[in-house]
């Protein structure tokens, strides 16, 4: 992360201040003082603050600057994000972090289950905030009856005909898609009075802790997707069968809850349910199937949500009750890709309507392609899903694939949707389903990627033509963290991209970082004393060509939040290896080297390595951008067609955000 810092030292103001007295080599006039001159920085520090809800959770996170998702809801290649890190165990983070200016919208996503895929937030006021807020779900409480182990009972009147002819229903009445939560959309199913109380949210501790074990089970360290084919398992084991009896005595009844946890998948998918008499083949064409979650995709709903699973009678024609008996069989269902609208409801939230959704299902039913797990009755026999035992709290998770049925095939991460059950009393365990293991002792790791162009004028300290085109360089630097919130790997890479003849000198690139950032660093063409890494001997003749500088460290040893490296960039103007007593031309503000001519500074047009006139600098990053368009040789910069918004940005006061903060977008 890079922070606008003023690095000179004590004894360089008091060299610079002496400076004033002398005879300059450009007559370029008194010298400002240094809070006269300013800093030219593009970046802008933010706070950033997160909560997303749980208790014992610690989600990972990127900050984009770019949305990093398609229209289509497809990750978009070679989207990074520009900041990222883990929370802390509450599932928050609060901290300063550095952007470039011109960013005044920013995406925070996550590949963590459970939490909000990615969420657009404004940058205002010098902040950036999510907070979750369980949302208050509507309706009438008709009153709670005592359950099983003081386990309260739902009443439910009857399901919500979606496809009579085709025996489709839904437990839900309505989607409540317009609640804002500090101008984020939540997104939940509400009651009605058919179903009431059916819907809760849970965000449990132990909730957490499943969260955690799956998050490590399903993905890879990176929170990657990857193939989990090896779960998948025959009806017997992937369905629910409730026993007859338990602890020895006949079962009179058991609760089973549903819970969703998350969607992955860029489908909007619907899953629900049906049961059947155990022992028997079931005929799923004449089967009710009992639509629970009527719309899910990537990352929404945005919290766990809980529905009561309803018995509705050996001939399915009975009120609904909570009490499941034994000898019967749960089996479920995907109605993958039920969006059939033009542009998807999720482009147009205000269009979303529970009939639309209803015709999707009910048109994907008729299509053949809805999944189940009695993979029997799927296209190629092929299973669909995952069952997996979590050993400690006694859940059962339940992952689908939700293009199990495309010709073409799958990635098989079968975590597209990812729901748990948990049965009251607990009878569903079944020792021939995978178990989920402990959560690794290893931590997991991530990265983030930001980029800056530095342009250097290298006719310094007498003024130049002001062109910064004599040296440019794009810095790509990519950081790896990890959960225990250490940086374990910092990459930068350095592309010259002046043009041929831009510069007269052999101009050398470098730059320095603080000592506790310097790890154990490759790559340098040469490194000198004070943490100075010189990586281009002549930029002019590495035209095109990109070296990188990789510094690793030990876990625990530099810490992610509030993470600064004091980086440093400087060009050598005649650079000759080994030599002290230099000309280095650095950013403004910024301290030279210990092997700079100090006798230069603050001569002739130099004021802290800004134009003493306080109009240009002989040094700038240009955060967030590669690829900028080099000003023309000999023109200065601010000049008609060469960024002329530059000069209103500095009579502004070179302002890190706000207006003319984005000049350097447009040439």
């Amino acid at each position: 992360m890079r922070k606008s810092i003023y690095l000179l030292s004590a004894a360089m103001l008091g060299m610079m201040a002496s400076c004033v007295d002398k005879e300059p080599n450009g007559g370029g006039g008194e010298m400002p003082g240094i809070n006269e001159v300013p800093g030219f920085s593009t970046v802008n520090e933010v706070t950033l603050d997160i909560d997303y809800g749980y208790d014992g959770y610690s989600p990972n996170f990127g900050i984009y600057i770019e949305n990093p998702y398609n229209e289509d809801g497809t990750k978009k290649d070679g989207v990074e994000p520009y900041f990222g890190s883990f929370t802390d165990e509450n599932s928050s983070y609060k901290a300063s972090i550095s952007l470039p200016a011109y960013v005044k919208t920013v995406y925070l996503c996550s590949s963590s289950v459970g939490v909000p895929r990615c969420l657009e937030l404004n940058v205002e006021n010098g902040a950036i905030a999510y907070k979750f807020e369980l949302p208050e779900l509507p309706g009438t409480t008709l009153g709670t009856r005592a359950g099983y182990n003081d386990d309260p009972c739902y009443v439910v009147a009857k399901p919500t005909t979606i496809d009579r002819r085709n025996k489709l229903y839904g437990l839900y009445n309505n989607i409540k898609q317009n609640n804002r939560v500090d101008g984020v959309r939540v997104s939940y199913w509400a009651y009605n009075d058919g179903v009431d109380d059916l819907y809760s949210v849970d965000m449990s501790r132990e909730t957490s802790a499943l969260l955690r074990r799956t998050q490590a089970m399903l993905t890879d360290r990176r929170g990657n997707k990857k193939d989990n084919s090896e779960y998948t398992s025959d009806s017997e084991d992937t369905n629910i069968t409730i026993p007859t009896t338990f602890e020895g005595k006949e079962l009179e009844g058991c609760h089973l809850d549903l819970v969703f946890i998350d969607a992955t998948g860029e489908y909007e998918n619907a899953m629900g349910y049906y049961y059947y008499k155990t022992g028997t083949t079931p005929d799923i064409s004449s089967l009710p199937k009992y639509v629970v979650f009527p719309l899910t995709t990537d990352g929404k709903p945005n919290h766990p949500v809980k529905a009561r699973l309803q018995f509705y009678g050996e001939n399915y024609d009975e009120a609904g009750t909570d009490d499941f008996p034994g000898g019967y069989t749960i089996g479920w269902v995907l109605f993958p890709n039920i969006d059939r609208t033009a542009g998807g409801w999720f482009v147009n939230y205000d269009s979303w309507k529970i009939a639309d959704i209803n015709d999707g299902i009910a048109e994907v039913y008729s299509d053949g392609m809805a999944i189940y797990s009695n993979s029997e009755y799927n296209r190629n026999m092929k299973k669909g899903c995952i069952t997996l035992n979590d050993t400690e709290t006694g859940r059962v998770v339940i992952g689908f694939e939700d293009q199990t049925n495309n010709p073409e095939g799958s990635d098989n991460s079968f975590d597209d949707i990812l729901f748990y059950v948990e049965s009251n009393p607990d009878v569903i365990y079944n020792e021939d389903r995978p178990d989920i293991p402990e959560e690794p002792e290893e931590p997991s790791y991530d990265t983030y990627t930001t980029c800056a162009t530095l342009a250097f004028e290298d006719i310094w300290p007498t003024g130049g033509d002001y062109d910064l085109n004599d040296v440019i360089v794009e810095q790509t630097r990519t950081v790896t963290y990890n959960s225990n919130g250490y940086i374990t790997e910092i990459k930068d890479a350095f592309k010259v991209t002046n043009l041929n003849g831009s510069a007269d000198y052999v101009d050398a690139f470098g730059f320095t970082v603080a000592s506790n950032a310097v790890g154990d660093a490759s790559g340098a063409v040469a490194v000198e004393e004070d943490n100075q890494f010189i990586m281009l001997a002549d930029a002019q003749a590495a035209i095109g060509n990109t070296c990188e500088l990789v510094r690793t460290f030990e876990d625990g040893e530099l810490a992610n939040e509030g993470f600064d490296d004091e980086f440093n960039p400087f060009i050598v103007v005649n650079y000759v290896a080994g030599e002290k007593n230099r000309t280095e031309v650095h950013l403004p503000k910024h301290a030279a080297t210990s092997w700079a001519n100090m006798e230069q500074q603050g001569t002739a047009d130099d004021a802290y390595y800004v134009n003493k006139n306080g109009k240009y600098p002989f040094a700038i990053s240009l955060e967030g951008v590669t690829g900028w368009v080099p000003v023309t040789e000999e023109v200065t910069i601010g000049s008609v067609g060469e960024y002329p918004q530059y000069n209103n940005w500095v009579e502004a006061g070179c302002p890190t955000s706000g207006q003319y903060a984005d000049w350097y977008l447009s040439k």
